[in-house]
């Protein structure tokens, strides 16, 4: 992968234009070229904060794919995030990390978001593809356990509603969740409401331990994280010099 400064400069006027203030909005950074027609289908949505993409966010993605018959993936890299401030990789440099992966895969997409919740991911993205698409978004349980957090919601009901109205959530699991809680979650009424529009994957458990943080922490100590990356993401992040201590 080249470096070149420029790209990294239109990557960052990229995502400021998608500042949160207004109405949600998305664009395309890059479009599948044999991804998703006039005609529709189903669209499988990975939104996470990618810093950076691992190997388990891409067994989540291709499993999720395989679950819900989805024609296209798309890599979406919100503006915000409702839980996180902006550490570790820009994110400008973070998008240069997804489209350089997205490369050689004509059905993988790669976009910005100017809004966190799904509900207004949900909206941002409903003009950028056919009516009749299929929305599928790929969250881990730690995920799905603050989807159903008040904290979130001017009315919880109402929102959760219209994001259900035009999309799924597909759950995979994480290794650091209590089972419990899952537990919990499913016996809420606010859970039965949308069950039906919520379906489980399962990793491997090798997949399900790997986290963003591990590999920052492998490699601010110069420790090799080519286990834990696909590999294009290992090139960026020695092209981009990435998560040095």
């Amino acid at each position: 992968m080249r470096v070149d400064p420029r790209k990294l400069q239109e990557l960052q006027c990229f995502m400021e234009a998608l500042e949160p203030g207004g109405p949600p909005r998305a664009a395309f950074l890059r479009r599948a070229a044999k991804g998703l027609d006039r005609s529709g289908g189903n669209l499988v949505v990975m939104d996470a904060s990618f810093n950076p993409m691992t190997v388990a966010h891409e067994a989540m993605l291709k499993r999720a794919a395989e679950t819900c018959g989805a024609a296209e993936a798309l890599l979406l890299l919100s503006h915000a995030n409702v839980d996180k401030a902006i550490y570790g990789a820009p994110l400008a440099q973070r998008l240069a990390m997804l489209e350089h992966y997205a490369g050689p895969y004509p059905n993988v997409s790669v976009a910005g978001c100017s809004h966190a919740r799904f509900v207004d991911k949900a909206s941002a993205l409903r003009p950028l593809y056919p009516k009749s698409t299929g929305l599928f978004f790929v969250v881990g349980y730690d995920t799905l356990l603050r989807l159903f957090d008040r904290r979130y919601y001017t009315n919880m009901p109402n929102e959760l509603s219209a994001l259900f109205d035009v999309a799924h959530i597909v759950a995979a699991n994480r290794d650091n969740i209590d089972p419990n809680a899952i537990r919990r979650l499913k016996t809420g009424s606010e859970y039965a409401a949308f069950a039906d529009r919520i379906h489980f994957i399962a990793l491997e458990r090798v997949y399900s331990r790997i986290s963003s943080t591990a590999v920052r922490t492998l490699k601010e100590k110069g420790n090799y994280i080519g286990h834990l990356v696909p590999s294009r993401i290992a090139d960026a992040i020695a092209a981009l010099d990435l998560y040095r201590a």
